[in-house]
């Protein structure tokens, strides 16, 4: 039996739920089991919002998350709120917002990332950094095809994102995958036990209506 256990947290507007629903319904379509619990602050943009997405080969019994293998932190708020114990252990691998948390040295088990700047400068739609963090995430669990999320995030996207939608997905995924970092990241998830799929998909041609 295995488990992997992820909270993604930002700020409204950011689009962390929609991209813990791509990550759940790519597990969901890969045969696996899957749950996703999501959190609102006060405001719908601007205020706190974080969501939590678990993966298993058996039903999952508790949806919340409380100690994460895998933290996606969006912002500086949620980098002080979960950043640390009890959400963050030794073994968590965290994925930051590299414009928005800065980072002080070496941290351990850390990957910034600036999913704002390739949206905004490479894909010219700043709103499709969520979509890249998809990718990214999903390439450092490992047990997701990257098809598989590309056609989730396809599935949650107007007519006139599916494009850019895919290329940020594609994107994330292989600058994780092309990271230096992502066999000690990889190695720090091997307690979860969850499958790690060989090689690295090739693009998904996709027809846009």
């Amino acid at each position: 039996m295995w488990r992997i256990a992820m909270r993604l947290a930002g700020e409204g507007g950011q689009g962390v739920g929609l991209a813990a629903a791509v990550l759940a319904e790519a597990a969901l379509a890969s045969g696996y089991e899957v749950t996703m619990l999501q959190t609102y602050g006060p405001e719908a943009r601007g205020g706190a919002s974080s969501a939590d997405v678990v993966i298993s080969d058996r039903p999952v019994a508790n949806p919340k998350v409380n100690e994460a293998d895998l933290l996606l932190l969006l912002n500086q708020t949620s980098w002080s709120k979960f950043g640390c114990p009890p959400w963050r252990t030794p073994t968590t691998v965290v994925v930051v917002e590299e414009g928005r948390v800065p980072l002080e040295g070496a941290t351990s088990g850390v990957l910034a990332l600036p999913f704002e700047r390739l949206a905004r400068d490479e894909l010219r739609e700043k709103v499709a950094a969520n979509m890249l963090a998809v990718g990214a995430v999903g390439a450092l669990i490992g047990c997701l095809a990257s098809s598989s999320l590309v056609e989730a995030g396809l599935g949650r996207s107007p007519a006139a994102f599916r494009v850019v939608n895919q290329e940020a997905i594609e994107r994330g995924w292989h600058l994780v995958a092309q990271s230096t970092e992502l066999g000690g990241l990889r190695a720090m998830l091997a307690g979860t036990g969850a499958p790690v799929l060989d090689g690295i998909d090739g693009p998904t041609l996709v027809t846009t209506p």
